[in-house]
């Protein structure tokens, strides 16, 4: 039998299990005990199977080696302490590096002696920590021919799917969903009553199609997640804090392209909490916390979109260092190629305090960074800047809190899917663009409200909130007209509303994405391109950059 066309699912299998491993190891480093050890002992005895079977003896030989030191911590021989930890973490990357060199045909390297002698003779020292016993739960990986635990005998639930399928899949549905909208279009008004029906039966079934294809393509976001404690762990360690890392929401679902895309912004996000934010210990002692900082890593569901927050407990960003830094680099000045004070703020070179949205401009531009020497882990000014750009590219939104001596919480506003969202036609200047929904709070006539002028920014009263009002045509550097701006569209994002002056409110529609390159520097007013049911294209509006 040909094994080399199962090295693949070989390689995709053994990740899930060694992302498993890694996950346990957490668990058994925050004291988990005899329920982590279980959990060890079954993902590296399945793997050794595995790798018995393809015939990849290094692989085989180190998860032999795993499955007698964890037998010996089962067993009580051993020890949990910080040493065995560490020593466990080396055997997971070791296992994890044989895996693909195994599967890309690489000489099968054997297994570091010295890392073998370490799992295998290392003695354990009597332990002063207890282990909770747990029983244990019967293993589903049973061996050929024997009879699987009661029930998970239903059959297979599950199927491994390559991802170029699913992407080819989400976009021949896209094209189906833009071809749905034009025959919609085309078939209004005729009496014909059969084509009538299936145009309709037609539209249905695309949609429940579509549906089905977004589902398939969502994922935990704990896939990603469960890579950070160890990331969290490893930089406690270089930095020397004292550390508590938390997580929530990672049941919690993403499509699986903007899952991929997320996990390089939170590891620059993590990396600047545990060292720009967290002060160290006896500095935090003084200031009458905890020696240990705490750094969370969350997922949540706001409407339409999924917001991933990285927070810290630390001392906050100093908003006056950063201004001063800001002058001194000369990055608000718009003549030296910075952020003039109009875009930040109107007093923000009188004011010793900037916002948080001016804080964020400066903080994302490249190469500005407050550290005061450039480490291993952070200073070169490019962390925010590539967590900016990629977030924007993904059509969302990076947001910052900061409060001093509190901590400091960024935020990613990501929309569920990068593929089909629906959206809000609107008409500014006879061109034709989308607003997402989800930021669509209402539509408006503008002589059914009350107006007013508050220092210099025009406002409009809807239901009793003064809004500033965004006239689309002078953002989007079109001529402006006395009788243009007839309707206004409330829109929502990060908690802030503004009422947006376009000329025409045209309908709602369901929209393929097509994602643009974002320019370096330039206004970020769209975030990706559509193509209507006409066959026309529209830009979709990024709602981040008007609120």
């Amino acid at each position: 039998m040909d094994l080399a066309r199962y090295a693949e699912l070989f390689r995709t299998e053994a990740r899930e299990h060694l992302a498993g491993i890694d996950e346990s190891l957490t668990q058994l480093a925050d004291g988990g005990g005899r329920a982590a050890i279980d959990a060890l002992f079954r993902h590296v005895h399945t793997i050794k199977g595995m790798a018995g079977a393809m015939g990849y003896g290094s692989v085989e030989t180190l998860a032999h080696a795993w499955e007698s030191r964890l037998g010996a911590l089962r067993d009580g021989d051993g020890t949990t302490d910080a040493r065995v930890i560490a020593l466990l973490y080396d055997a997971a990357d070791a296992l994890a590096q044989h895996v693909d060199d195994a599967v890309d045909g690489r000489e099968d390297a054997p297994v570091a002696a010295s890392l073998l002698a370490r799992l295998a003779a290392e003695p354990g020292e009597a332990s002063d920590v207890s282990v909770e016993v747990h029983e244990q739960a019967p293993s589903t990986d049973a061996p050929a021919g024997e009879s699987a635990p009661d029930g998970r005998r239903e059959g297979l639930r599950d199927a491994r799917v390559e991802l170029r399928h699913l992407d080819a899949l989400l976009e021949l549905t896209g094209e189906l969903v833009i071809a749905r909208d034009r025959l919609l279009q085309l078939h209004e008004g005729t009496a014909d009553r059969p084509i009538r029906t299936a145009v309709q039966d037609l539209a249905r079934l695309v949609g429940a199609l579509q549906q089905e294809v977004l589902a398939a393509r969502m994922v935990p976001v704990g896939q990603v997640f469960d890579r950070f404690p160890r990331l969290v762990r490893d930089l406690a360690r270089t930095l020397d804090k004292p550390v508590a890392f938390e997580m929530a929401g990672r049941e919690l679902a993403l499509d699986r392209s903007m899952l991929e895309a997320i996990g390089d912004p939170l590891v620059h996000l993590l990396r600047n909490a545990v060292d720009h934010g967290l002060e160290p210990a006896e500095e935090r002692l003084a200031a009458g916390k905890p020696a240990a900082g705490r750094v969370r890593l969350s997922a949540a569901r706001e409407r339409d979109a999924i917001v991933i927050a990285v927070s810290d407990d630390g001392r906050g960003i100093d908003r006056a260092r950063v201004r001063d830094r800001a002058l001194a680099a000369g990055r608000l000045d718009g003549a030296s190629g910075g952020l003039s004070a109009d875009v930040l703020s109107a007093d923000v070179l009188s004011d010793d305090a900037l916002s948080d949205d001016a804080l964020m401009a400066l903080l994302a531009q490249p190469g500005f960074s407050t550290a005061d020497q450039v480490t291993a882990v952070s200073g070169r000014g490019v962390g925010i800047d590539a967590v900016a750009s990629r977030v924007r590219a993904m059509g969302g939104r990076l947001e910052m809190s900061t409060s001093p001596g509190t901590g400091t919480t960024f935020a990613l506003r990501l929309p569920l899917t990068l593929a089909i969202v629906r959206a809000l036609l609107v008409e500014v200047a006879e061109r034709t663009y989308a607003v997402p929904a989800a930021h669509v709070v209402e539509a408006v006539e503008f002589d059914d409200v009350d107006r007013l002028e508050e220092e210099g920014t025009e406002r409009v009263i809807v239901r009793s909130e003064a809004l500033p009002v965004v006239r689309l045509r002078r953002r989007f550097g079109e001529p402006i007209r006395e009788d243009a701006g007839t309707q206004l569209l409330v829109v929502e994002a990060a908690g802030r509303r503004v009422a947006c002056a376009v000329d025409a409110v045209l309908g709602q529609q369901e929209i393929v994405v097509k994602r643009l390159d974002s320019v370096r520097g330039a206004a970020a007013l769209f975030s990706g391109a559509t193509i209507l049911g006409d066959g026309s294209p529209a830009l979709i509006v990024d709602v981040g950059s008007l609120a």
